[in-house]
């Protein structure tokens, strides 16, 4: 993930984002990154069953394709690296292709789980080296929907993991910033631990 927002959700904290992002009148929710033509289009409780999922909003546009052949996928950059090495692990089939991370107008989402009392964090953003240079609307768009999260939510684990929230039990190996929307955060103020 290029430019992301890591945090903690229930079902419930989910509706609440795939509300704010207006799924379904103004986004769509489909597998991310193998594309099958004719598109798929995941419904929220397909999306929240786990896996990537890749949001498009329409006003923005769909997404840019990439198929064996085509010149993003023998570049020389990194985005070219990354094209053919998941052009090899997925193996699309001849109706599929992959994003183009660095052209699409899209989010990667990958919606966090609940279980019990366990969280596994998600995350929400770009795959795009440059996110205004796919566009500044998009742009706008990508920061604002990482945005709405840090606001709604409550840091609980960072570089910084014992001062953020040292009363929750929040065990992770790394020092990524990690929020909890609302009624995550309840779950691990009751008791919950998140991963």
């Amino acid at each position: 993930m290029v430019s992301a927002v890591h945090f903690y959700a229930t079902a419930n904290d989910h509706e609440q984002l795939l509300d704010y992002l207006g799924e379904p009148a103004e986004v769509t929710l489909h597998p991310w990154p193998v594309v099958a033509s004719p598109p798929i289009v995941l419904s929220r409780e397909e999306a929240l069953s786990g896996g990537n999922v890749m949001v498009v909003r329409r006003a923005l546009g769909l997404p840019v394709l990439v198929r064996d052949g085509d010149a993003a996928m023998s570049s020389t950059s990194k985005a070219g690296l990354f094209n053919r090495l998941n052009w090899e692990r997925l193996k699309p089939q001849p109706t599929e292709a992959l994003v183009d991370s660095n052209a699409s107008p899209v989010l990667l989402w990958a919606p966090a789980t609940h279980t019990g009392s366990a969280l596994t964090s998600g995350h929400i953003g770009s795959q795009a080296d440059s996110l205004s240079a796919v566009s500044s609307e998009y742009e706008r768009w990508a920061k604002a929907a990482m945005n709405w999260v840090r606001r709604r939510g409550t840091k609980v684990w960072g570089l910084e993991a014992q001062a953020v929230r040292p009363d929750l039990d929040v065990r992770r190996p790394d020092v990524t910033t990690v929020f909890a929307l609302p009624d995550a955060l309840a779950v691990l103020e009751g008791g919950g631990t998140g991963t």
